[in-house]
């Protein structure tokens, strides 16, 4: 809730766009998008190699991107991290502005229990979609 105020920029578009990704407040974007991705580097110093620091970088921005694009893909490689969120699952967190904040590490949502609201949704349109089937 205090964070709302901040985040609610990137709440502009309900459902999930590319562009959607980047677009942020100041604040939201230098501690959740800038500093989140630099860190790293900033730690590792001259021992951070350069192609490494690059491929992260690209991974990062991928991910986000992919996250934001409205589609879910099948081919996907971050469809292997067993607690990566999927499109479907950030696309929730657009269109019903609640829970579901993480993307790559989804267990701390449901640590929180920030996710329960979008497994109730999936409950209910399972059956939904079953109901429909036996009509």
């Amino acid at each position: 809730p205090r964070f709302y105020w901040i985040h609610k920029r990137h709440h502009e578009y309900n459902t999930t766009v590319t562009i959607a990704a980047e677009y942020a407040h100041p604040i939201e974007h230098f501690f959740g998008n800038t500093l989140p991705v630099v860190a790293g580097f900033t730690i590792l110093g001259p021992k951070c190699h350069a192609i490494t620091a690059h491929l992260f970088l690209a991974v990062r921005m991928f991910e986000t991107y992919e996250g934001h694009s409205g589609y879910d893909f099948s081919w996907s490689p971050f469809r292997l991290l067993p607690f990566s969120g999927g499109q479907e699952y950030h696309d929730y967190h657009h269109s019903h502005n609640i829970g579901n904040y993480a993307s790559f590490f989804t267990y701390w949502d449901s640590l929180f229990g920030t996710n329960k609201t979008f497994y109730r949704y999936l409950n209910k349109r399972l059956e939904s979609q079953k109901a429909k089937k036996t009509d």
